[in-house]
């Protein structure tokens, strides 16, 4: 029986506060996920574009960006079916005028396809925020909130991580996922799960994940060094 690792990016590789100044993951943890990517497939899945998530991570096997939107595996790209691009440049162009940062998230070609809203450096939400959510939920795009993170993301297409799961393991050929993720965006992709990893870091202690295995995220790379031992333990066994 087959197993991969698919991950979150933002707040679960990376530290939420870190993510924007250095997306790099850091050495011990990239070291050690080096390694598991030699003995199982490992996977993104992520809501940042798959540029910036494939040149930190460029040892995975496959990559779903942007929730799922765009998917990279062998050798392939595919990107949703009608995506609401103009819609998505109207939402735009209205959440310019906000006091927060407001970053566009392209595929591999150059079309929107989601906007994140942020304002972690400002402390509360920018006035004028609800009337740009308004306008995106008017406009049939996707509107994704979170209990205790300080952004917002707006997706051209009604698609989720849960979704991405699905469509990767079948690329993939795998027949169990363990699934690592740190926030409310990533409960689909825990449904899709075998095995559910949450990584607790300052912004999401209280966030409930049924049936998860807590690790801070501190501990993440000796938990994942441990599970490469098993599973050459387990190769030896065999």
């Amino acid at each position: 029986m087959s197993i991969a690792l698919f991950t979150d990016f933002d707040g679960t590789l990376v530290p939420p506060e870190l993510v924007r100044r250095d997306p790099s993951l850091p050495l011990e943890l990239e070291y050690a996920l080096r390694e598991l990517a030699l003995k199982i497939p490992l996977a993104v899945v992520t809501t940042k574009e798959c540029g910036l998530v494939a040149k930190a991570v460029p040892f995975a096997a496959a990559y779903a960006c942007i929730n799922g939107i765009e998917v990279r595996a062998g050798g392939y790209v595919a990107i949703f079916h009608g995506l609401k691009t103009a819609e998505l440049d109207r939402v735009l162009r209205s959440a310019r005028s906000l006091d927060a940062l407001v970053e566009g998230k392209r595929t591999w070609d150059g079309r929107l396809a989601g906007i994140t809203i942020d304002w972690r450096d400002r402390g509360a939400p920018p006035s004028g925020l609800g009337d740009v959510l308004a306008e995106a939920s008017s406009l049939g795009l996707k509107v994704l909130k979170y209990s205790r993170h300080p952004f917002v993301d707006i997706y051209g297409a009604d698609v989720d991580k849960g979704r991405a799961v699905r469509l990767l393991k079948a690329l993939l050929g795998v027949d169990r996922v363990v699934y690592m993720g740190d926030s409310e965006n990533d409960l689909p992709a825990w449904a899709e799960a075998d095995v559910r990893i949450v990584v607790r870091h300052a912004l999401n202690r209280a966030l409930p994940v049924d049936g998860a295995i807590p690790i801070a995220y501190e501990e993440l790379p000796r938990y994942i060094r441990q599970v490469v031992a098993n599973l050459e333990s387990s190769a030896d066994r065999g």
